[in-house]
């Protein structure tokens, strides 16, 4: 990528007005690079479990099994919401999501 210093001060109404034009075609052009962040909610143990449901071993035994991917953040696990309800959507439980 090239870089070009533009002194804006020597700059008339005309020119300027080019610049910009250039510019946001620019940024149009990079737009389609550009990827949307996906928002994942993150729920802590109890909150599975008060959701699903289920007791702490069920929730434990689960993990254990790749039924649901744990997540540790330090000392502390979560689930991502999006992957429990992939994980359980057409099992015995889907009537809880």
């Amino acid at each position: 990528m090239t870089e070009k210093i533009l002194q804006v001060s020597e700059m008339n109404a005309s020119d300027l007005t080019k610049q910009f034009q250039l510019l946001t075609q620019k940024l149009s052009e990079l737009e389609q690079y550009i990827k949307p962040v996906k928002q994942e909610t993150l729920l802590s143990p109890k909150d599975v479990m008060e959701w699903l449901k289920i007791t702490p071993p069920t929730l434990n035994d689960w993990a254990k099994k790749g039924i649901l991917t744990r997540y540790k953040l330090g000392n502390r696990a979560f689930y991502k919401k999006e992957e429990i309800i992939e994980s359980l959507d057409g099992s015995k439980y889907s009537d809880r999501l």
